[in-house]
């Protein structure tokens, strides 16, 4: 009955969403091939189809497959929902893995990209539960499994409401590998079954670096990442403040979504000389002394953050619930965040018992946490010892991330049973 229900609504609101899809340029460049996806074709090896909705769960999707790849003799595909983060993807995978857009949540649309691929398991990072998409694979035999699940306290709430449909939903997914224990009894309070739910940790704390990042000294600058558009009339005071107390300091600001570059231009006062990182970047320029640097490329983040004596994380001064905490603690930076972190609680316990990095609640307490930490040495070097071992604390989640995943495969392959 659910199922009917939910295919009557979905498909009684396409009228709707096809001209709202194409008006909105972050839909429309791949809107055609997700609601007439191109299958992947017969020529891959029982793939493992991991779905990773966008650029954070992206780098968990990459660290897996790099992990377990060695592992199988199976070949992989992922999936994504925007464009940028199947771009991003592709340049990063440069082919070796196919990279496709998630088909929209129509049955059609999703049993013309499964095809006749005789896929060994369909993945899914993090909170990606489309009901067609999940109902599809289990009719299909595709054992279904969550990786690094999490629900958010807004999204928590949601669910609650439709916990009637959502245990439909679930009892089609084979095991949920939660981040926390705290996030495997959201998924149970949702109607998932306790026995099909572990709590693996975070796999966030682990990346894979076949190259240091930097060698030698940091170079003196400092980076805000990831950072939305609320968080602005906080931080531009203190990005001018620091530019007036060091003044020969390079500051990079990278913002969450590319199309807030413009509008910082626009907030920054004429002043304060403002360069694109693009124009840098070929030349490998390093800090500009008269301005600040606007990061306007993707995939670029981690290695600004090992070039800099600190890093604040953005996403955390307003209340967007936070980003990936733990990027400049893999590049041996040390971290400042901002109270709103609801999506990496964890993960900030950990950092602030740790002393790893600090919490701060506003801009004026950002501005003199970075010059406590501009301004000693020592302690620079004390928080990134601590990083380490924050990121050594779970250093066998991928381990058993990995080998759960790969049992349920097993289990269901044919060779099982001979």
């Amino acid at each position: 009955m659910w199922k009917l229900i939910y295919n009557l609504l979905v498909h009684s609101a396409l009228p709707f969403f096809i001209p709202f899809g194409l008006a909105r340029k972050k839909i429309r460049r791949n809107f055609f091939e997700r609601l007439v996806p191109e299958p992947p074709g017969k020529a891959l090896a029982e793939p493992l189809w991991i779905h990773a909705a966008s650029v954070g769960e992206a780098f968990i999707a990459e660290n897996f497959v790099n992990y377990v790849r060695p592992k199988v003799k199976n070949d992989f595909i992922v999936t994504t929902n925007t464009y940028y983060t199947r771009d991003l993807l592709r340049k990063r995978l440069q082919g070796s893995i196919a990279v496709f857009s998630l088909p929209f949540d129509l049955p059609w649309s999703i049993r013309r990209f499964i095809g006749t691929s005789a896929f060994a398991a369909l993945l899914l990072v993090e909170t990606e539960i489309w009901p067609n998409l999940i109902w599809s694979a289990k009719r299909m035999g595709i054992p279904v499994l969550i990786i690094n699940g999490r629900i958010s306290d807004a999204t928590l709430a949601r669910y609650r409401r439709v916990s009637f449909f959502l245990k439909s939903v679930l009892s089609s997914v084979d095991l949920v590998l939660a981040q926390s224990e705290e996030q495997a009894q959201r998924f149970v309070s949702l109607g998932m079954a306790p026995s099909k739910v572990v709590n693996t940790g975070n796999l966030k704390y682990y990346r894979e670096i076949k190259n240091p990042l930097r060698q030698g000294p940091k170079e003196y600058m400092v980076t805000f990442g990831s950072i939305r558009e609320k968080e602005l009339p906080q931080l531009i005071p203190v990005i001018i403040a620091l530019k007036r107390e060091f003044p020969h300091i390079g500051l990079f600001l990278a913002p969450r979504e590319l199309t807030l570059i413009s509008a910082i231009e626009r907030e920054l006062p004429n002043g304060l000389g403002v360069t694109r990182y693009s124009t840098m970047k070929g030349g490998g320029a390093g800090g500009d002394a008269s301005g600040l640097v606007l990061v306007d490329t993707v995939g670029d983040l981690v290695e600004i953050y090992g070039r800099s004596l600190v890093a604040f994380v953005g996403g955390s001064l307003a209340a967007y619930g936070g980003q990936n905490l733990l990027e400049p603690l893999f590049a041996g930076t040390p971290v400042i965040f901002g109270p709103h972190v609801e999506n990496f609680r964890t993960v900030a316990e950990d950092v602030v018992a740790r002393r790893a990095g600090f919490m701060v609640k506003d801009g004026a307490e950002l501005l003199s946490t970075l010059r406590l930490v501009l301004g000693d040495e020592r302690l620079r070097d004390d928080l990134v010892a601590s990083g380490r071992v924050v990121l050594e604390m779970q250093k066998d989640v991928m381990e058993k991330a990995a080998r759960l995943v790969l049992e349920v495969i097993w289990k269901n392959s044919p060779d099982s049973s001979s």
